[in-house]
């Protein structure tokens, strides 16, 4: 049996939608279970859409949408359309963006733990049917639409135990999804009619025989997310102080030591990556989601790379 794999991509980088379709396909080919799209300089979910639309088996969806971008009711309605057009393959991730970004966007975000609890909330009443009429009845969706949520901190993911069907972590050393299991288990005893809790790792993934090739590669990737305040915090909370200190400063490339780089990616030949990725799965990681080097060429490369 194959085993679960997810892939992520990040189209706002310039990809063209033939480029998105044709991603999306040989994913699907390659037996990726899932492929997610980030939404910056994108919609999420009209990505999602089209790679739905040019697949058959290949879940689709979100990693992550912004919460503060659409009103719940309109996600909960465009992803109930997706979910019923791919005969219920979509998955919907959604979280808060980074302070950066949303001051970018004119979004204010006082309270973005706190804010997300009442989204995720909405979002799965109103797939339900059970929101307040308009000028029309509401309707329960055709197709059951999964809801994660993103997390980094031990208060999100016990969040996410209570109130979502997964939960999207990115650059966490295989022990804290082990940990995550715990706090996990605390939100899902405040909702016991729920199933487990999926738990579908963003993993940065670098294959090449030169390690040291590959380490410059993966800080040409991954420095801006140095320049993110719950990344810095993040690094601080799994151990590298130093490089937390470093991003802090503007060092951007220059924090992401290789310890930190080796512990949160999988980097280098593929029989490294594989082992990396054994040991992930052997902590209780459901599904890991490649997220490949930017461009349509970096993508393609990790498909070909972990082909099933």
């Amino acid at each position: 049996m194959p085993e679960r794999l997810g892939l992520a991509i990040l189209p706002g980088t310039g990809w063209r939608a033939h480029e998105i379709e044709t991603i999306a396909r040989e994913a699907e080919d390659a037996g990726f279970e899932a492929i997610l799209n980030a939404e910056a300089n994108n919609d999420g979910l009209a990505t999602a859409q089209l790679m739905g639309a040019v697949t058959s088996r290949i879940k689709v969806g979100t990693w992550i949408a912004s919460i503060y971008l659409r009103h719940a009711y309109l996600c909960a309605q465009g992803a109930a359309l997706i979910a019923d057009a791919t005969g219920g393959r979509m998955i919907l991730g959604l979280g808060v963006s980074h302070q950066p970004v949303n001051r970018a966007l004119g979004v204010e975000t006082a309270s973005p733990l706190s804010d997300l609890r009442p989204y995720l909330t909405e979002v799965q009443s109103w797939q339900r049917g059970e929101g307040p009429a308009t000028h029309l009845p509401q309707h329960p969706a055709p197709r059951r639409v999964s809801v994660h949520m993103a997390a980094l901190t031990s208060k999100a993911v016990e969040l996410a135990g209570e109130v979502a069907d997964g939960v999207m972590p990115v650059f966490w050393p295989a022990t804290r999804v082990t940990r995550s299991k715990t706090w996990a288990a605390r939100g899902r005893a405040k909702s016991p009619e729920r199933g487990p809790l999926e738990v579908s790792l963003g993993l940065p993934v670098f294959v090449g025989d030169d390690l040291t090739a590959m380490r410059t590669l993966a800080r040409r990737n991954l420095a801006i997310y140095t320049t993110f305040p719950f990344y810095q915090r993040l690094f601080r909370l799994i151990g590298f102080v130093a490089e937390a200190e470093k991003a802090e400063q503007g060092a951007a490339a220059e924090a992401l030591s290789d310890a930190l780089l080796d512990t949160v990616c999988l980097i280098g030949p593929i029989a490294r990556c594989r082992e990396r990725l054994a040991t992930y799965r052997a902590a209780g990681l459901d599904l890991p989601i490649l997220y490949p080097p930017i461009g349509v060429d970096g993508a393609r490369a990790v498909i070909n790379a972990f082909r099933q």
